[in-house]
Order: C-alpha cells, then sequence, then structure tokens
C-alpha cells in the first residue's frame, strides 16, 4: 500500500472513530471532505489551502458535502444571532 493511501487510511480511521464516539456508534462513515489551511514558515504571510477528500469519493459528492457544510455554517450563525438579539443564550 503506498505512503499516499496508507495516509488516507489513517484519515478515514480517525475520522470513523470521531463520529461514532460523538454521534452514534451504529453511524456508518460514507465519505469526507478535510479543508486544511497550510502556511510555510519561510512565506507565514501567506496562506494556502488544501483539500483531502476519502478514497473514490467522486467529485461531485465533494462538492456537495462542502456545499452542506457552508450552509450548515451560515446556519448556525444565523440562529445564533436571532437568539442573541431575543436575549437567549
Amino acid at each position: 500500500m503506498s505512503t499516499y493511501r496508507k495516509s488516507l487510511a489513517k484519515i478515514d480511521n480517525a475520522i470513523t472513530e470521531h463520529i461514532k464516539q460523538n454521534k452514534d456508534e451504529a453511524s456508518i462513515v460514507t465519505g469526507w471532505v478535510v479543508v486544511a489551511s497550510v502556511s510555510h514558515p519561510e512565506s507565514a504571510d501567506r496562506d494556502g489551502y488544501v483539500v483531502q477528500a476519502s478514497l473514490s469519493l467522486p467529485h461531485h459528492t465533494q462538492v456537495g458535502l462542502l456545499n452542506m457544510a457552508l450552509d450548515d455554517k451560515k446556519n448556525l450563525s444565523m440562529l445564533s444571532t436571532i437568539r442573541s438579539m431575543m436575549g437567549d443564550q
């Protein structure tokens, strides 16, 4: 197994374990996308981004997961704003 596939397997195992521990032991992770912001010490004033997805996850499914995450963050932010305006924290 290549180093790339081994590292993907480690990420997959860690995500699966995290979901099972924090959501439901019966949960089955069918796909994932991780986005990381990275910088290099020689150019610390600039960020780059790495997007990694589970092995064989189609591009359209990756985009769908990213869109769902963005929509969820927007909705949670809006809900938080409404709650704070109503004095319910």
